[in-house]
């Protein structure tokens, strides 16, 4: 482990974890409206004239799209302060996604699509590293761990409201709801949220300006691939990667999956939110308990997600997808949490926002491939196949992991 020491400072006013709240406040509901749309992209774009692989490219065009412009603006916002980015990525996400409503053809929603990756690029990653800055070193696992609920209990209840509002009102109406809640993450992120200054030595403070003056000279580089020479944060970026693919196959097709055995788009939802929602009230915890093990966290995470893979791929009833999802969750609650931390462990803070932009291209590259890849699997071998093989992936990974990292951090 690295032997660096953070100096951590504040304006003596506020306390690091209202700073966590409101960003986790501001990620939930951002993340509450992209739930709304997930479930029901793959139909949507079913309705016009999407084949399984187009699909895959309308999903995996978020994630590209996020990747291009996620590594500029994390680094930027080392540089300029981490609030003017989230209000910029809050009200343009809202903007793209109200667009959905009114698109009429494939190509529309793949060029809609990709503006609403690439604003989304502002938000998330930018906020994960405003935990990492101001988070304990002792207690990094539990702060991701915090953020990281954010984003799946905000992601489980939106499948389930937009499942109940496409079967009530339309399958436009979640589109609208989904905008109008990024208008209000905007809002709270313009009149809540401080920005924090973090100079070379590591020390910071928060600041009420939305623009900040930098104190220090960083790298002119605003794209730069120097974390991937940090042994662990390499490490962690492809684990990650791989595991984001497996994932992406599960919810860009798990409506498709289920309307083969006649379930509707409302308990689609409900498993989503089932999900995530389990995954959300268990992160801290085995945030906490990654802060006081170590690895072993992640490749537990990863066995027990790969069995829940499996299972729903041998799953035909409303019951047993539901069981099989809650036991991935499971394995995604101790995962998530540890793999951000493991990533950021080492990471200087006056850095976090170029390695957090960075690190979350693992995430998208790997929805890109999972997306593609496993749709065109799809194609050929069925939904059931692809999900196994997706089981066999997350345990090949596990012991990828395993061998990559048996040194003790």
């Amino acid at each position: 482990m690295s032997n660096i020491k953070y100096t951590m400072g504040d304006d003596g006013k506020v306390n690091p974890m209202e700073i966590v709240i409101i960003l986790w406040i501001t990620i939930f509901v951002t993340m509450l409206g992209i739930g709304l749309i997930a479930p029901l992209m793959s139909i949507y774009a079913k309705e016009l004239g999407a084949s399984n692989f187009e699909i895959g490219i309308i999903f995996g065009s978020f994630a590209i799209a996020r990747t291009i412009a996620q590594i500029p603006i994390g680094s930027l916002s080392d540089k300029y302060g981490k609030k003017i980015f989230i209000l910029i990525g809050t009200f343009f996400y809202g903007i793209f996604t109200l667009m959905y409503a009114f698109i009429n053809s494939v190509s529309g929603l793949l060029l809609v699509r990709l503006f609403n990756g690439a604003f989304s690029s502002f938000i998330t990653p930018v906020a994960g590293a405003y935990v990492a800055t101001i988070a304990p070193r002792e207690k990094l696992g539990e702060y991701m761990g915090i953020f990281n609920s954010s984003i799946s209990v905000g992601f489980a209840m939106g499948p389930l409201i937009g499942g109940f509002l496409a079967e009530w009102y339309g399958i436009k109406t979640p589109f609208y709801f989904c905008g109008a809640l990024a208008f209000l993450a905007f809002l709270i992120s313009y009149f809540k949220l401080k920005n924090v200054v973090v100079d070379s030595n590591g020390k910071w403070k928060y600041i009420s300006e939305c623009i900040v003056r930098k104190e220090v000279e960083f790298s002119k580089s605003i794209l730069s691939f120097e974390f991937l020479k940090n042994r662990y944060f390499l490490i962690s970026y492809i684990i990650n990667t791989a595991y984001m693919a497996v994932n992406a196959g599960i919810i860009g097709y798990l409506a498709v999956y289920a309307s083969n055995y006649n379930i509707g788009i409302a308990y689609v939802g409900f498993l989503i939110a089932s999900t995530n929602l389990v995954m959300g009230t268990l992160q801290r915890k085995f945030g906490r308990i990654y802060d006081k093990v170590g690895n072993s966290v992640i490749y537990i995470g990863l066995i027990i997600g790969g069995f829940g893979v499996y299972a729903l791929s041998i799953s035909n009833s409303p019951i047993s997808m539901f069981i099989s999802l809650v036991v991935m969750a499971l394995g995604g609650a101790m995962y998530v949490p540890a793999i951000n931390a493991l990533a950021m462990n080492d990471i200087p803070h006056y850095k976090k926002g170029g390695a957090m932009g960075f690190f979350t291209t693992s995430l998208n590259i790997g929805m890109f491939i999972g997306a593609v890849v496993l749709g065109f699997i799809a194609d050929y071998v069925g939904l059931s196949n692809m999900y196994k093989f997706s089981a066999v992936i997350l345990c090949g990974v596990c012991i990828g992991a395993y061998i990559a990292m048996r040194k003790r951090i």
